[in-house]
């Protein structure tokens, strides 16, 4: 599954992407939980970082949050995660 391109809906022209590669594990890990301030996107990303701790023992846990979901992650917000995170989950609900 990592090596299916999938198209970008963020980008004006559809451009296959690739996913990043997933790690074995997420012990020992930095993991970015990012809101991305869709109604509902915290109660799910509390339940993933419930999960996360019961069954991962992960270095850190950082909460990050967008400023609306309408447009992309303002630069230094994806900077910040780009430095400093080795696993990224984003929320998407509703």
């Amino acid at each position: 599954m990592a090596d299916e391109p999938y198209l970008d809906p963020t980008d004006s022209v559809a451009v296959p992407r690739r996913r990043a590669p997933r790690p074995a594990s997420l012990d020992g890990r930095v993991i970015t939980l990012l809101d991305i301030s869709k109604a509902k996107g915290d109660h799910l990303l509390d339940r993933i970082e419930e999960l996360l701790r019961e069954r991962a023992r992960p270095k850190a846990i950082v909460r990050r949050k967008k400023p609306t979901f309408a447009r992309p992650a303002p630069d230094d917000l994806r900077r910040e995660i780009l430095e400093r995170t080795e696993v990224l989950i984003e929320a998407l609900a509703d």
